[in-house]
This record gives C-alpha cells, sequence and structure tokens, in this order.
C-alpha cells in the first residue's frame, strides 16, 4: 500500500507536469530568483529536487520575523511550541523534538547558522538581524545534512560582506515601549580584504505582569553584534571567510497559567479555582497576569526571581579552494560558547499568592536551569566543478563534539502532597561526540533526466556524569515532611554511556521536461541520535538510555512556473515511516518527566505553495499543508495512545498574502503596502489527544514609503492585527492545561537611511 501510494502520486504530479502549459522563460519575469545551499551546491530553488522554502532578508524583515517563533508563524508546514526559554521546539510534518533537554538530547528538526549546525535548543533565543535568507528543507536530510535532520532543517544565511561600501541603520518604536536599533555597514578594506560589521538592540516591556512582585514579565532587553571578513585573492581561486559574533539577552520569565480543561477528566483544579478567587477578591485578573512564586534556595538570604537570560559567542571559519580545475575543497570549523540561566515557576502560582487563598491540592515547583554548553564542529568536502559532464559528486567528513553542563535546581511548596514540597538539585555534565562521513553522486541518465543516490554513515558517542541530591524536604507549611521533592527519589551519583551507529541512504529521481518544469521523487532516511534522562528519579533511570529515532520519508513533487513566468507553483507529497519516536511525557502518578520511545507512526501528507506576480505594482502568494500524522502502536503507563494523533500537530495550515506598490506624484513605486495572514487549524498538545489546541489565524501587515533615491523609508506595521489569544505550550496537571500564551498586538514605526 505504500508504495502504491507513493508510486501513484509520482505519476499523477509527472502527468500534472506534461499537462501544465510550458512557457518559455520571460526575461523580465517579476518572480524573485533564490539561489540555495540546502545541497552543499549553488543551486536555483526551483531546480533542487526537495520541498524547501527561501525567505529573503528583506521579506523577513517586511514581515517582521525576528525568531524561530515568527517564523513558524508566517510559513505553513513548520510550526512553533517553547516549554521554556530553553526548549525551542520546531514541528516540520509532525516530527519535533517535545521537552527534552538533557545535556545528550538532540533536535528532531535541526538548525543551522551559516552553515553551522547548532546543537542546543537554547541557543536559538537570539534574534535574527543583517540575514541573507532562511532556508525551510522538510523532510529528513540524512546524508548532506546528517545526523539530527529527522523532520527537516533550518538554515540561517548571513549577508556576507561585499567590496562595495553600503550601509543601513533602522530604528524601530511601537508599543510596548518597543526601542530596536539594528544596521551594517560593509567594504573594502583592501583590495582582497572586505568586511561586514553588524549590529542589533532590542527593549520592550512586558506582554504580561507579575501581580505578585509587580514586576513585568516577557520582556525583552538584547544586544548582537556580528564582524566578518571575507579574503578573495584576485590572483586565486581561494575564497575564505571568518565570522565571529556575539549575543546577549535577558527577560524577567514567563507567564504561566492554570486553565480549567474541557476535554481532561474531571479532577482537581487548584490553580484556576484561586485564580477564581484572586479574581472574585481583585475585582479582574486576565491571562496576561500571573503570580509566579520566587524560591528561597537552600542557604540563601533572598529569594531568586524568575528570570532568562542567555550569553553566546560563536566563531566561524569558511574556506573553499580549486585543488584541480573540476574539484573543489570545502571546509566549515564552528565554534560555540553559551552559558544561560533560566528560573521560572511552571505553575505560575502557588500558596504564598499574597491574597491568602489556596484551592484543593494547590502547589508551586519553580524550577532553575543553569547550563553552560561548548561545541565544536569540522566539515570537509570535495566537490565536483565540471559543468559540462553528466557526472557530479561530493563526498565528506563530519565531526563534532560538544560538553553540555547543567545544574538544575527544583523548589516545592504544597498545601498537601509531601512529595512536591522541599528542594532537589541535579548536577549533570554530559559529552557527545559524532563523527560521519558521506558521499552523493549524480548522473544526467539523459538531457532531462538525472539520478542522485547517496549515504552517510554517522557513528554517536555519549555519556556524562549525573548526580542527584535532597537539598531539602519540607517547607514552611509542613516542615517536618521527609519526602524528598519530585521527581527525585534518593540521592545517587551514577555515570552513564552508550554509542550507537547509523547508515542512512537517499535516492532521487529529477526530471525536468523544460526550463520552467521540474518533477522529482526521493527516498531518503532521517536518523536522530539517543540520549539520557536529565532531572532523573535515581540512578538507574540516570543511566538507562533511550533509543535513536528513524525516519523513513517516501516523497514526490513538483515544481513549475507558468504564464511567462508570472505564477510560481510548488507541491509535495510525502509518506514517512517513523520509528522509536522520542517523547518525553508528564506522569500523573509522580509530576515527572519521563522520555520513553514510541514503537512507531506513520505520517502522510502534502504541501503546496503558489506565487503570482502578473506586474511590478502587484505580487500574491498562497500556501498551505496537510499532515495526517498517528501513532501506529504506543502504550505508556497504562495508556493506550495508538491510532491517536501526532502530538503537537495540526493537520492543516495555510497562509495568503499580497503586495501593493504603487507611485506617489513623481515619486516612482515610493508606497507599498503588504497584508498577510496565518491559519493553523486544531491539534492536540499530548499523545494522549485528551488537551487541544483550537485553530486560530495572525493577520500582519505593513506600509511602507520610500524615497526616489531609496537612500530612506518609514514604515508602519501590526502583527497579530486582531490580538488574536494563542498558547505555545501546555502542560496538563489534574484537569488544568497550565498554559503559556503567544504575543499578543504589537505595532509600531521603523526608519531607515541607507548609504
Amino acid at each position: 500500500m505504500k508504495l502504491h501510494h507513493t508510486t501513484s502520486a509520482i505519476a499523477l504530479l509527472a502527468g500534472m507536469a506534461i499537462a501544465l502549459p510550458a512557457m518559455a522563460a520571460g526575461p523580465d519575469s517579476l518572480l524573485e530568483e533564490l539561489v540555495v545551499t540546502a545541497q552543499k551546491r549553488e543551486e536555483n530553488v526551483q531546480t533542487t529536487p526537495l520541498s524547501i522554502t527561501a525567505v529573503t532578508g528583506a521579506t523577513l524583515a517586511k514581515d517582521r520575523v525576528l525568531s524561530l517563533e515568527d517564523l513558524a508563524h508566517n510559513q505553513t508546514g513548520i510550526s512553533f511550541t517553547s516549554n521554556s526559554p530553553q526548549s525551542n521546539e520546531i514541528n516540520i510534518r509532525g516530527v519535533v523534538n517535545t521537552r527534552l533537554s538533557s545535556p545528550t538530547a538532540d533536535q528532531s528538526v535541526s538548525t543551522f547558522v551559516d552553515d553551522v549546525y547548532v546543537s542546543r535548543a537554547g541557543n536559538m533565543n537570539s534574534a535574527f538581524y543583517d540575514v541573507a535568507r532562511v532556508e525551510v528543507v522538510r523532510g529528513p536530510q540524512g546524508v548532506l545534512l546528517g545526523k539530527n535532520v529527522a523532520g527537516g532543517a533550518v538554515n540561517i544565511i548571513s549577508n556576507a560582506p561585499s567590496f562595495d561600501r553600503s550601509g543601513k541603520f533602522t530604528l524601530s518604536l511601537g508599543n510596548y515601549d518597543l526601542r530596536q536599533t539594528q544596521g551594517f555597514l560593509t567594504g573594502a578594506l583592501t583590495d582582497d580584504l572586505a568586511a561586514r560589521v553588524s549590529f542589533q538592540t532590542i527593549y520592550h516591556s512586558g506582554y504580561a505582569r507579575d501581580i505578585l512582585h509587580n514586576v513585568d514579565i516577557e520582556n525583552l532587553e538584547s544586544v548582537q553584534g556580528r564582524v566578518q571578513l571575507a579574503y578573495a585573492p584576485k590572483e586565486s581561486d581561494l575564497r575564505a571567510n571568518l565570522v565571529v559574533d556575539y549575543a546577549k539577552d535577558s527577560n524577567d520569565g514567563v507567564n504561566r497559567v492554570g486553565l480549567k480543561s474541557t476535554t481532561l477528566p474531571t479532577s482537581f483544579t487548584p490553580w484556576s479555582s484561586t485564580r477564581d478567587m484572586i479574581r472574585a477578591i481583585r475585582g479582574s485578573l486576565s491571562v496576561r497576569e500571573s503570580l509566579p512564586i520566587w524560591p528561597l534556595f537552600k542557604g540563601d538570604a533572598a529569594p531568586t526571581p524568575q528570570e532568562a537570560r542567555h550569553e553566546t559567542y560563536n566563531i566561524i571559519a569558511k574556506v573553499e579552494k580549486d585543488v584541480t580545475p573540476n574539484i573543489r575543497f570545502s571546509s566549515i570549523t564552528g565554534y560555540r560558547n553559551n552559558r544561560s540561566f533560566t528560573l521560572y515557576d511552571q505553575t505560575g502560582l502557588g500558596p504564598a499568592n499574597g491574597y491568602n487563598v489556596a484551592g484543593p491540592l494547590l502547589f508551586a515547583e519553580p524550577v532553575n536551569f543553569i547550563e553552560n554548553v561548548e561545541q565544536f564542529s569540522e566539515e570537509v568536502r570535495l566537490t565536483s566543478t565540471d559543468t559540462d559532464s553528466r557526472l557530479d559528486w561530493i563526498v565528506g567528513a563530519y565531526y563534532q563534539k560538544s560538553r553540555v553542563h547543567q545544574f538544575n535546581r527544583f523548589w516545592g511548596e504544597s498545601t498537601v502532597l509531601p512529595t512536591l514540597s522541599g528542594e532537589s538539585h541535579w548536577d549533570d555534565k554530559g559529552h557527545n561526540e559524532d563523527m560521519a562521513v558521506f558521499a552523493q553522486i549524480g548522473y544526467d541518465i539523459t538531457d532531462t533526466l538525472k539520478a542522485e543516490i547517496g549515504a552517510r554513515y554517522t557513528k554517536d558517542k555519549k555519556g556524562g556524569h549525573q548526580t542527584g541530591m535532597i537539598i531539602a524536604t519540607g517547607d514552611r507549611l509542613h516542615p517536618l515532611d521527609t519526602a524528598p521533592l519530585t521527581p527525585l527519589t534518593v540521592n545517587f551519583s551514577t555515570p552513564y554511556s552508550a554509542d550507537w551507529s547509523k547508515l542512512t541512504p537517499q535516492a532521487t529521481l529529477r526530471w525536468t521536461p523544460n526550463d520552467t518544469t521540474m518533477v522529482y521523487g526521493t527516498v531518503s532516511v532521517g536518523f536522530k541520535g539517543g540520549g539520557f534522562q536529565n532531572n532523573a528519579s535515581n540512578g538507574f533511570a540516570a543511566a538507562q538510555p533511550y533509543n535513536p529515532e528513524t525516519v523513513t520519508n517516501y516523497e514526490a513533487g513538483y515544481k513549475t512556473e507558468l504564464f511567462d513566468r508570472t505564477v510560481r507553483w510548488n507541491s509535495a507529497v510525502f509518506y514517512m515511516e517513523y520509528k522509536d519516536l522520542q517523547v518525553q511525557q508528564t506522569l500523573a502518578s509522580c509530576l515527572c518527566n519521563v522520555i520513553s520511545n514510541a514503537p512507531g507512526a506513520t505520517i502522510k501528507g502534502f504541501e503546496s505553495d503558489l506565487q503570482y506576480a502578473p506586474t511590478t505594482w502587484f505580487r500574491g502568494w498562497a500556501s498551505g499543508s496537510y499532515v495526517h500524522g498517528r501513532y501506529d502502536e504506543f502504550v505508556f503507563a497504562g495508556i493506550n495512545n495508538s491510532g491517536n494523533k501526532m502530538q503537537r500537530t495540526p493537520e492543516w495550515q495555510g497562509s495568503i498574502g499580497a503586495e501593493v506598490t504603487t507611485s506617489v506624484g513623481s515619486w516612482e513605486d515610493a508606497l507599498s503596502a503588504r497584508l498577510s495572514y496565518k491559519w493553523q487549524g486544531k491539534m492536540p498538545w499530548a499523545p494522549e489527544n485528551t488537551t487541544w489546541e483550537k485553530a486560530y489565524g495572525t493577520l500582519d501587515g505593513r506600509v511602507t514609503l520610500t524615497s526616489p533615491d531609496k537612500n530612506w523609508s518609514v514604515s508602519v506595521y501590526g502583527k497579530n492585527i486582531t490580538d488574536e489569544l494563542y498558547r505555545t505550550n501546555i502542560i496538563a496537571f489534574f484537569q488544568e492545561e497550565m498554559s503559556s500564551f503567544g504575543a499578543p498586538r504589537t505595532f509600531g514605526m521603523e526608519l531607515s537611511a541607507a548609504f
């Protein structure tokens, strides 16, 4: 049945490509030509045989896409959730890394910055700036992109230095006291050396309020800077680039609100009932207001406030040189260093709430994660460059080593349950090492038909040492309780280690019947490494690995341009077999997180993207995706999730937008207006399918006036114009959904000057 569906899809798409009118490429096409490097070569996105969306830096700026979260709210086929500032979760085609944050945890959808893999999800909190483009690749890419691209990848490409001198400065002001600056300066230092300096600062006040301590939360203060050097001697084909960047950001914590669930089984509602009491006393209490507890850790003189802060610096060195007339050597060396501190109250409310009220079983459990990460990676490649040959190839090797030190502190205060009071610590030092070799060969069978096959062999080694420490038992309400704070049950100190290996092949057939149409079919395998549980309950649990997960993807697609290249229509269908999914869930019996492997899941669906640019004054676009993901067999803690929808995966997504440009008096094409809408269907939050996020959509808009010489512009913008209330994460406790919310309506103006 699987092969039948896939073959039928390929045949259908091929037939559609033949039936579509193959127009000659118009020299004045208004559709944007995009070059991508997802396959380690520069290729036009229209001839790349995979499902990929490339968004230029200019488009990102127009839509104020400043983060991975913004990107997910702007594109279809990708969604975003966030358990904490250290756990950003990107979902592509139902493949998502849910709350896996241990020192040995890997991502299911990988992020790359300037072609260097970012191993820790918390490292990607920094905002985008001075970006050339962002490439979103859907589906596993186990040969050229490697391990941990089970669902897909996001590659963020910075603008490169130029030998032509130029610069730009932008000031943005908006509601929530937004003050944002960004800019760059680039040019030649010598005949062979160019430089680029970029920066960004962002400040805004809180989207929510901590009314217990009278401070803003979900605010932001960040500083970022990047220096690049490009060496290109005129008498040589040597090309070398050095990138050094730094980022620092902080906020005063997250907003967590307990909402009574309408779908969970009837049970206690400690937080929503307590919020109801406080609302009655105050007269009002919105979902943008919470009362997070600041823990008083043992030995401290004062409570520790909610806070999240990150400091990161990165160094990337790239070298390219032709070693023979038809073979190019490439080297990419990356070093990343990240330090982060995150403290937040998981429930946003506790017994010490200042109003002397408490619902049954009310408790608070603030958690503190302190993480230091060092990562080194090296990739070397040899690539054929003979464009006249029917044969092309890439061979390479990859090495990555990272050290992750987590020191985590849990603190609890409970009105009733002894295991929810006290203080527990975990000191977890993990080290990860990956080695891989890969090769891909392409051959032009005919002038229109090309076959590509490749494979990658990966060796994955992980180990470390975890210590669990009972620091205190009991609390001010029950000082004589002796049970340790969950999930810790006993002091322990345990080493752990394991290694895995995997061969991930890929085969692709590409047919290009004319200059404007390409049809492809591909079979690929993705692999995500195993790991170990952090914040383990005991030494045995700390030493037990969870298994790697693998996915086999069968995909067919077409890319075409029609009607003198005024229309671009790209689509893909896919069928994915997912094995040993890594799933972290919260057990109600111990209110602790446990990682397990779901035996399997089947994911199938389609993606389609349409662009229309008939004139210089109008451009429209629409896209949509459908993902049918189901667990084949998954029984966890006595609950049978087999046949359920995959967690955090909306079946339907769609977006539509348009941009119009007109002249203002003698100012030609000076005024532009842009409007876009993204809709996401209903989705389950967990494998049990007992908690759901309703369908919602967000509307964004922008109007820009540009001077005739293009040296300055002024814009007004709005994000989430209708002020849609939606959630970015929930955790179920009893009959409650501990909820985090997306950003409210924001608006402002931007002033830009270029030179």
